[in-house]
């Protein structure tokens, strides 16, 4: 990623900071950087170089549920697709997503929808119903070995541009929950998850055929050319699940914190991934975690003996949730995507993971933690 970013400097100096229109052909594919604002009210759009395989201009490069809705940017660019469209969710309950997917295959796109197993059988709810009646090659599958959750939400258009995130496409997530997505145009990042959409697709079963030939459980894709680079430590780009390696680089991100580490975390029961913590914290790094109320959390007397800020924040509406699951660190290093810190995403379900250190999504993220961070509660009795 490195390398896509350092091209951003290059491009300020020549451009000036508002565009009337496209700018020219890029080595890379850069974001315009954002404005230094405590909370940015409106997400900083894609612009993309003339003759790109897809046109993401306008496109925001991350929503706040709170702050934006999300449905309508997902059926924008899932209407700018042209040649192909692999989506994996673990749940679908927008309307218009499937409206704006029955369309692309209409046009002659490639759409594949990867479903998880528990949201198709033993019945699926009336959208995911008619994804697969459209026609739509549509696929379903369970976690590793046929336990846990396809638990992703991503789709990736034309192979040049990612969508993910903590959001399903839901109107319980868009309405009620604290969630957010991310727009990502790093190649590297792109084809890593590609390269991750097939490996799930060769193991999951055509809907309605849940006893057909699958290939047998493997080891996820890794990122081959680890670039990320906090404070010293190589991370990288990426990181799929189950048991690859997503845990792993968590911990030594955190162990490489020097000044603070934010994490707001719907569910966390990661033994390892606390030590982590709690090492972050003996050495003196500002530990500050939110979780969702409603969820157990098993370290909560060694959060309150080892000076982690711990605090627990509701849904937006009564029975939504604080759905995010993103870390940022020492205000340079965003980790953010499906994973939530528990055990079971790291051994059985199928999720996804981003690290960067680009500003353009970090700054942001980091506005976001300390928004929500504000207004969350503290453990009872204190």
């Amino acid at each position: 990623m490195r390398k896509i970013f350092n091209s951003l400097l290059l491009l300020l100096i020549s451009v000036p900071p508002v565009f009337s229109a496209p700018p020219g052909a890029l080595e890379g594919v850069t974001l315009r950087t954002l404005p230094p604002v405590a909370v940015p009210a409106v997400p900083a759009p894609f612009y993309a170089p003339e003759g790109s395989r897809y046109d993401w201009s306008g496109l925001p490069a991350y929503i706040f549920t709170e702050e934006e809705p999300l449905a309508a940017p997902i059926v924008d660019a899932i209407g700018r697709t042209r040649r192909t469209l692999d989506v994996a969710l673990y749940n679908l309950q927008i309307d218009g997503a499937v409206e704006a997917l029955a369309k692309a295959r209409a046009r002659g796109v490639k759409v594949r929808v990867l479903f998880d197993h528990a949201h198709v059988y033993p019945q699926a709810n009336k959208q995911i119903q008619a994804v697969i009646d459209s026609g739509i090659e549509t696929r379903a599958m369970n976690g590793r070995g046929g336990s846990g959750a396809m638990h992703c939400k991503y789709a990736l258009f034309d192979g040049a541009l990612l969508q993910t995130g903590s959001a399903n496409w839901s109107g319980f997530a868009e309405t009620f929950s604290y969630e957010n997505i991310m727009f990502v145009a790093d190649a590297d990042i792109v084809d890593g998850y590609e390269r991750n959409f097939e490996w799930m697709w060769r193991q999951a079963r055509p809907a309605g055929q849940p006893a057909a030939a699958a290939q047998k459980p493997s080891a996820p894709p890794v990122d081959p050319t680890p670039d990320v680079n906090f404070n010293g430590t190589q991370l990288p780009d990426y990181a799929f699940s189950p048991r690859g390696g997503t845990e792993a680089a968590i911990v030594a991100a955190i162990d490489a914190a020097r000044s603070e580490a934010d994490v707001a975390m719907f569910t966390f029961t990661s033994k390892n991934i606390m030590e982590a913590l709690k090492r972050a914290a003996v050495r003196g790094v500002k530990v500050k975690l939110m979780l969702f109320i409603g969820q157990k959390f098993p370290f909560f007397q060694e959060a309150k003996t080892s000076r982690i800020e711990l605090r627990f924040k509701e849904g937006r509406l009564e029975k939504g949730q604080m759905h995010n699951k993103f870390a940022v660190l020492d205000g340079k290093l965003l980790i953010n995507g499906s994973f939530n810190w528990t055990v079971t995403a790291e051994t059985s379900n199928t999720e996804n993971t981003i690290f960067t250190t680009a500003p353009e999504y970090v700054s942001p993220y980091k506005a976001e933690f300390d928004k929500l961070f504000l207004k969350a509660a503290p453990p009872k009795g204190e």
